[in-house]
């Protein structure tokens, strides 16, 4: 009966995410000049599209590097191979990109990663802490650069990105005292749970989460900047600073589990946002759809890698610390 519950609440998450992102892009798309649109296309710059899937690709492989730092930190002494890792990833990236969104990912992940013979609760860790950081990353590019969007909205969101920040050190630093509260109650499956997550935050927090935190700055910057060579083949007058700036604030969006792959959250909030600096619609959803497919036509490899390493036996591949990463 239990799993019967589950499959149907599964079923229904997923049909009203596929028909939020249904409704939202129709509206959008009827909102457009269908003859800017087609004008856009034809007079596009494709070199800077060729570059924009060149950042877009880094973008992955920098995400990769940030799993791969709280990965290590998490198995300590014994650290899964670069290759490795990044493989795995890819191959979740294909499932992020289908209609079950970022979950079938992290899922994809956590079963792949099993070949690295590495505890599931530490693997369901390491995945829900690459999620923290990278959110933590998006957020500090966004209160770095909103001030550069002269806008009420911006400048709300900017102030909500830096009561984020604060919530979020306050919580770390109190990490300690919390885990001596739940200690009383450690025999609890639940509690346990908390009590390593809470003990593997603090010791990421102090070593390699710095350098995962690093590389989330730079694959999300990757990211931004695969969305300005798209902006710049367009012809849309952008800087570089309001793009990060807007392209953190959609990943964020993006990034909550409510939607067909992102499709129709990110096309609104790109469409917005390009708004407050006076970008017209048609070009901003051009721009958006366009980001959407590349970062689908770049995740296909990871279906291969998918049906590549699933069939492989779990094998451990691992180095010891000492190892070259």
């Amino acid at each position: 009966m239990h799993a019967e519950a589950r499959g149907v609440r599964h079923w229904i998450t997923f049909g009203f995410s596929l028909a939020l992102s249904v409704v939202v892009l129709y509206f959008i798309f009827h909102q457009i000049d269908g003859r800017l649109f087609k004008q856009l296309i034809k007079n596009q710059d494709r070199g800077l599209l060729a570059a924009s899937a060149v950042f877009i690709f880094l973008q992955i492989i920098l995400a990769g590097e940030r799993w791969r730092a709280i990965l290590s930190a998490l198995t300590r002494d014994r650290r899964p191979a670069a290759l490795g890792v990044q493989a795995v990833y890819y191959a979740s990236i294909f499932f992020n990109c289908l209609p079950i969104g970022t979950l079938g990912g992290d899922v994809a992940r956590v079963l792949l990663a099993r070949r690295f013979a590495v505890p599931i609760k530490q693997l369901v860790l390491s995945v829900l802490i690459d999620r923290i950081v990278m959110v933590t990353a998006l957020v500090l590019l966004s209160v770095v650069t909103l001030p550069a969007i002269p806008d009420p909205l911006a400048r709300n969101a900017w102030f909500g990105g830096i009561a984020i920040l604060i919530v979020a050190t306050v919580g770390f630093l109190l990490l300690e005292p919390i885990g001596r509260i739940l200690g009383r109650w450690r025999d609890w499956q639940m509690v346990s749970l908390l009590l390593l997550a809470t003990e593997e935050l603090r010791y990421i927090g102090h070593g390699r989460g710095i350098v995962g935190l690093l590389f989330g700055v730079l694959s999300a910057a990757s990211a931004a900047f695969g969305g300005y060579c798209i902006a710049r083949s367009l012809d849309i007058s952008v800087g570089p600073i309001a793009i990060l700036a807007i392209m953190s604030v959609m990943s964020l969006a993006v990034a909550l589990p409510i939607s067909a792959a992102g499709w129709g959250v990110r096309e609104v909030t790109l469409v917005t946002l390009f708004g407050l600096i006076g970008i017209h619609r048609s070009a901003a959803l051009l721009l958006s759809v366009e980001f959407g497919l590349l970062t689908t036509l770049l995740s296909l490899p990871g279906g291969i890698i998918w049906l590549t390493l699933r069939d492989r036996p779990n094998v451990p591949k691992l180095t010891t610390s000492q190892s070259q990463d």
